[in-house]
Order: C-alpha cells, then sequence, then structure tokens
C-alpha cells in the first residue's frame, strides 16, 4: 500500500512540475515541459510466450480448436454463443468449468458450471441472469458432445444446438 501512495506523490509531483511555471502572476512565457519520458517497465512483466499452440490461427483466418476438450467459445450462424473457461483446480470448485450461453432472442443469457463426464461428454447447469426469462426454478440443463470442431448441445427440456468452434 505504501509503494501505491509514494507511486502516487511521484506521479503528482511530476505533473505540477512539468505544468507549473513558477511564476504566480502568470508572465513567463517559457515553455513548461519540453521532454516527456515513459516509466521504466515493471518487474513483473512477464516475457513469456502465452499463446496456446493447441488453438492458433491458421494462415488464412480460421481458428483450429483444441484436439481435445470443450474450453473455447463455441457459436452459430444465429449467434448462439457457448464460452467454456478452463477447468477449476482449487477451492470450492475444483474439477468443474465454468461458462456462459448467450441465446439472443430465445433462452436470454445464462451462467453456470460444467463438468466432464466419464463417457467423454460434459454435462452444464445455466441459471438466467435475468428473471423474466427462467422458468420453475431456472435452472437449464443440457449435454454437450463433441464432434471435430463442433459441440452438440442435447438441452434436457427438448432440442438441440450445433455450434462451431471460433476460438477462446
Amino acid at each position: 500500500m505504501a509503494s501505491v501512495v509514494a507511486a502516487v506523490v511521484l506521479i503528482g509531483g511530476g505533473v505540477y512540475l512539468a505544468t507549473n511555471n513558477g511564476d504566480s502572476a502568470g508572465n513567463d512565457t517559457k515553455p513548461l515541459a519540453d521532454k516527456s519520458t515513459s516509466a521504466p517497465p515493471s518487474e513483473s512483466a512477464s516475457t513469456e510466450d502465452t499463446a496456446d499452440p493447441s488453438s492458433d490461427e491458421t494462415g488464412d483466418g480460421t481458428v483450429t480448436p483444441p484436439a481435445t476438450g470443450v474450453v473455447g467459445q463455441w457459436q452459430d450462424d444465429t449467434d448462439k454463443t457457448l464460452t467454456i473457461g478452463t477447468e477449476y483446480t482449487s477451492g470450492d470448485y475444483v474439477g468443474d468449468y465454468p461458462l456462459s450461453y448467450i441465446d439472443p432472442g430465445g433462452k436470454g443469457i445464462l451462467t453456470g458450471m460444467g463438468t466432464d463426464r466419464s463417457d467423454g461428454s460434459f454435462r452444464m447447469v445455466l441459471k438466467s441472469m435475468s428473471t423474466e426469462s427462467s422458468s420453475g426454478d431456472g435452472y437449464i440443463s443440457a449435454t454437450v458432445t463433441r464432434s471435430g470442431d463442433r459441440v452438440d448441445i442435447t438441452w434436457d427440456d427438448g432440442g438441440t444446438d450445433t455450434l462451431a468452434y471460433v476460438g477462446e
């Protein structure tokens, strides 16, 4: 906390010195600041390559999905979008995946959790962010299965959506 306060004081002082010409009457015509320097790079800046080689963009602008799993963003031509985050590795939700589903004009915006199943499918439970579009207890469940660069969502209350991989 002290380092943040010190940084704010130093920055504030630098701005004051750069804009104060020392003449309280405002008669001095010399320039207020003639140079600007950048702060040195932070020591905490990472130089590691964070790109995921399993889902690289190809030269023609298409995105290749990871070899396995359902993590990433999936979408159809009507803008239904399923986004599945990376698996929690600690805390109360170890082994689960955060996710969201957007269905414009349909189910609305939903958030929830998912988990891998032993049969290779992915099970998800979602809740609407809008009380107007939720029915009963507000939870919607579905099973997701992957087929190549697509996923099929089979809704417990009926219907299926097929979405293509669009990235992370």
